[in-house]
């Protein structure tokens, strides 16, 4: 079971020499789904300590509201790579048809288009690339209706800088899901740039996988999984 701390348990977690960064979580349930899927993966960069708990920021940030701004002012285009996708626009409010439907929450949306459906969620505040500045971590599950392959993009958002600007997402990671087989990637996200990148190029790498699971795709070479920051391909 995943845990927070707070201020008591974090003085003596830095003390101990656990030194992970502080989070804002937006979403709880989100960001320890996110934490069971990729655990290496955030451990290495500091946002997880080894046994599966994270340092809760208490910031006035956790409590706006995200979902309409990121409806409004993100790009999806963090998504065309992904050949079932054929719904294109600036911006997520942009890509409705006259039969899509949308439902808006707090910190997020989700839209019923005529071949997918697309479930969108803020997920916390942090810094991903430990470059001292924080990102918008969203996730974004997109799912055909006539079933296959499903996928949950994990995409870093940097905060817009004022009240117009268009947002672009990084893509940091992609869990793919064929029924109950799934594959988590992690790309090398240490750009993070305010236009959308693109979404799986360079090839990404196997990081983390669900226990249980079993993979869909052949990991990459191990002499090319290698990377400079030591995130490489793990066996589980």
């Amino acid at each position: 079971m995943f845990t927070r701390f707070f201020p008591p348990l974090c003085l003596v977690a830095l003390l101990a020499g656990c030194g992970v960064k502080p989070v804002t979580v937006i979403d709880e349930n989100g960001f320890a789904r996110l934490a069971q899927r990729m655990p290496k993966e955030l451990q290495a960069r500091r946002l997880l300590t080894d046994d599966g708990s994270w340092l809760m920021a208490f910031s006035p940030l956790g409590r706006g509201e995200y979902g309409e701004t990121l409806f409004r002012r993100l790009s999806p285009s963090f998504m065309f790579g992904d050949s079932g996708h054929v719904y294109l626009g600036e911006t997520f409010a942009a890509t409705l048809l006259q039969t899509s439907r949308v439902r808006h929450r707090s910190n997020g949306f989700s839209i019923s288009h005529p071949t997918q459906e697309i479930d969108l969620d803020m997920v916390a505040i942090l810094d991903w690339n430990d470059d001292g500045e924080d990102e918008w971590l969203v996730s974004c599950l997109v799912e055909p209706k006539k079933g296959g392959l499903t996928r949950t993009y994990y995409v870093l958002v940097p905060p817009p800088r004022d009240a117009g600007e268009r947002l672009g997402g990084t893509v940091a990671a992609v869990y793919e899901c064929f029924g109950l087989a799934c594959n988590l990637y992690v790309r090398d996200s240490r750009g993070v740039t305010r236009t959308a990148a693109d979404p799986l190029a360079p090839p990404t790498e196997v990081q983390d996988l669900t226990p249980g699971l079993q993979t869909v795709t052949t990991p990459p070479d191990k002499k090319t999984a290698e990377s400079e920051d030591g995130l490489g391909e793990h066996d589980l």
